[in-house]
């Protein structure tokens, strides 16, 4: 039997609309799932890690308490040599540190002290170059940061040690590349506390007592038939004995120099400091 042509025609159109709609269907489909992987894809990826950006906090914080010690240091309200305000002190550095720090400014009474040198220089002559501040170190409540300069064309490092006190991040110790540090001068200076007991008494008629040679100082303390002297710049002790009159005397050096005391009076009280060069410095007693 012959089909009409007419109903033909609606069967072919009517499958074709059939297959149209699934087609359309399942592109809906796709593409709800290509916007359900992407929210899920930005929810995994977060713009930033919590515990990252609080380092990267506090080691800002760090690298901005030595940029503001450095500045103030230079605008001349450094609060190194200072007595009029504590306060400034205190600001930069741990209690424990400023203690001595304040006591070195205060017992000098505006003559040299421990710190015979610029504690932020390492240096007594200054010329800077090329100065950066590196990024600071953290690791829990600790910090370390590296400033280098370059001072008549010597490359210069001086290492912060820092600690977290209250809060905020406070200067233990300036660590200096020839291996000396600031906490280990004023410590060998006035002791390993902070209290306001000198290390050793100064005894009139005695080699004994604390001395300002030149523009450093020294300790002197008895020890068996020796006198120890520690400078107030260095490292280690160096032995003088009594020689004659009112001289005492180094061990001789590699080659062959000795150091000397030679007082004016039989107090040793003041006189001259005659190193293994030849150089001559004055000495007094420190009061």
């Amino acid at each position: 039997m012959k089909k009409d042509p007419f109903i033909q025609l609606l069967s072919v159109l009517f499958c074709l609309a059939a297959v149209m709609g699934c087609n359309f269907q399942n592109s809906g489909n796709e593409n709800a799932a290509l916007n359900t992987n992407a929210s899920n894809s930005n929810l995994g990826s977060p713009a930033a890690n919590p515990e990252s950006a609080t380092g990267d906090a506090r080691a800002l914080d760090a690298e901005r308490h030595i940029a503001d010690l450095y500045r103030l240091h230079d605008s001349k309200k450094s609060p190194f040599f200072q007595t009029k305000d504590r306060s400034r002190v205190d600001a930069f550095f741990t209690k424990s540190t400023a203690d001595l720090i304040w006591k070195d400014a205060v017992q000098s009474k505006g003559e040299v002290g421990a710190i015979d040198f610029d504690p932020l220089y390492d240096t007594q002559d200054l010329e800077k170059k090329n100065f950066a501040i590196g990024n600071a170190s953290v690791s829990g409540d600790t910090a370390t940061v590296v400033v280098s300069y370059t001072n008549y064309g010597e490359k210069m490092r001086i290492t912060f040690v820092m600690k977290m006190s209250e809060g905020s991040w406070k200067i233990d110790d300036i660590k200096y590349q020839a291996g000396h540090s600031l906490l280990a001068i004023l410590k060998e200076a006035y002791g390993n506390s902070s209290n306001n007991a000198p290390p050793v008494t100064n005894v009139s008629g005695e080699f004994e007592g604390t001395y300002r040679v030149g523009e450093t100082t020294c300790t002197v303390k008895p020890v068996k038939q020796a006198f120890e002297i520690r400078w107030a710049k260095g490292k280690g002790s160096e032995y003088f004995f009594y020689k004659d009159a009112n001289v005492f005397e180094s061990e001789p050096d590699k080659s062959g120099g000795r150091n000397e005391f030679r007082f004016d009076d039989e107090n040793y009280n003041s006189g001259t400091f005659i190193r293994a060069d030849g150089k001559t410095l004055p000495v007094s007693r420190a009061k």
